[in-house]
């Protein structure tokens, strides 16, 4: 290689000053060749190298390799504190010799966004009908260098391995579509405002409750391990729909007391209430002026017997507790309740046995009926003539012995 076929030599220190980010480290790659034919044994040419001033190695060519052979060796340069690296030969026995110097930025590999998350991100962008503008193209959060998605706020996980969602802010984007239930895998997320949009449909089961809920944890752990002074943290989950209503979520932890606060009033959502709306902690649940039916959750209404807020007024179809109408005895959650599809069990159950007998009956007494040989009409005529013949014969016979014995003579025996 030519690289080799040359040198640079100096009986003093030879001196380099390699620009670079102090934000990076840095791969420094040195290339020697003992090229000098007067060279013929160890010892004789060797040189120390100093980076920014610190003596990292001591070279001795002819040692390494011997001659007219490459040698190379590489060294990276971590926490610069400057945007210039000083890289030093210095003589120690004979003259200095290298054939050349090379440095290499050694960037990070970027992080990804979880998978998991990137499907419900995809699934999303569909549901809502996000338009081209805003870019939601590749993936979410990388490069973290770029922008993320508009709208979207990542920090990387737990193991600094992958890159989450911990917000999403859409409001007033002329969104139309629906929240799609895939949102439930957007486990980190901590912020939602899909604000002033047209969205419609129902709210999807554990809308933020995963999330919500690990929080808790992970701040009621805090709490507990390093004994943290009160805190005061307000977490909204905000969905306003300009035609299907509103959605406000105030997550408060004060005191070491968590307060969570739903508003989902003066709106369009129709169906039962999921049971992600339910939760020891919350405090305020405002589902006034809905389309709501079926049974409430004594989880829920429990909110106003621990002094808590709640609204469900307005919902013409809930039932089952104080403060609104009874639900009927086999009607539960817009549909047969468990009791009921238990009860139409054991009717269909009955009235199938009541058939069943009713059949066996019929069956029995046209049995019985087959044994029953009925003479016909002309057989019966037949057989009383018979017998009118016999009597009359009887009696024919007897007149005649009578005679008989008083003398007289017989008469010809013919009754007709």
């Amino acid at each position: 290689m030519k690289l080799y076929q040359t040198a640079v030599m100096s009986g003093g220190v030879v001196e380099y000053e390699l620009e670079v980010d102090a934000k990076l480290d840095y791969l420094i790659w040195f290339h020697f060749a003992e090229i000098d034919s007067s060279i013929k044994k160890v010892g004789q040419r060797v040189m120390d190298v100093v980076v920014n001033g610190k003596n990292v190695s001591r070279v001795d060519i002819y040692k390494e390799v011997g001659s007219f052979a490459a040698y190379s060796w590489q060294y990276v340069a971590k926490n610069l504190s400057s945007t210039g690296l000083s890289v030093k030969l210095v003589p120690v026995v004979g003259a200095v010799l290298i054939s050349g110097i090379e440095n290499y930025a050694l960037v990070p590999s970027d992080l990804s966004t979880l998978p998991e998350q990137v499907i419900a991100m995809r699934a999303l962008k569909e549901s809502l009908r996000v338009p081209d503008r805003m870019g939601w193209n590749g993936d979410p959060c990388a490069p973290t260098n770029w922008d993320a998605w508009e709208g979207i706020v990542c920090h990387p996980n737990k193991d600094k391995t992958a890159l989450v969602i911990s917000q999403i802010d859409l409001g007033t984007q002329g969104l139309k579509g629906y929240i799609s239930d895939k949102i439930s895998h957007l486990s980190d997320l901590v912020k939602l405002n899909l604000s002033s949009n047209a969205l419609g449909g129902n709210l999807p089961a554990g809308l933020g409750q995963k999330s919500l809920v690990r929080l808790l944890r992970s701040i009621d752990s805090l709490v507990r391990w390093y004994s943290l002074w009160p805190v005061l943290t307000v977490l909204k989950l905000h969905l306003f729909n300009m035609f299907y209503g509103v959605m406000d979520v105030d997550f408060v932890i004060n005191d070491f007391y968590f307060v969570l606060f739903r508003d989902l009033s003066n709106n369009q959502f129709s169906g039962s209430i999921p049971d992600s709306l339910t939760s020891s902690k919350l405090q305020f649940a405002l589902l006034n002026n809905n389309l709501l039916q079926g049974r409430v959750p004594e989880e829920l209404y429990s909110v106003a017997v621990h002094g808590g807020t709640i609204d469900l007024s307005g919902n013409k179809g809930l039932c089952g507790v104080p403060s609104l109408p009874s639900c009927p005895l086999f009607w539960d959650n817009g549909g047969l309740s468990t009791g009921g599809k238990i009860a139409i069990g054991i009717s269909c159950l009955v009235i199938l046995c009541a058939l069943l007998l009713v059949i066996y009956m019929c069956c029995i007494r046209r049995g019985r009926n087959d044994y029953d040989f009925g003479l016909p009409h002309d057989l019966m005529s037949l057989a009383a003539k018979r017998n009118k013949y016999q009597r009359q014969k009887s009696l024919m016979l007897l007149e005649m012995e009578s005679q008989h014995a008083k003398g007289l003579p017989s008469l010809p025996l013919n009754p007709h």
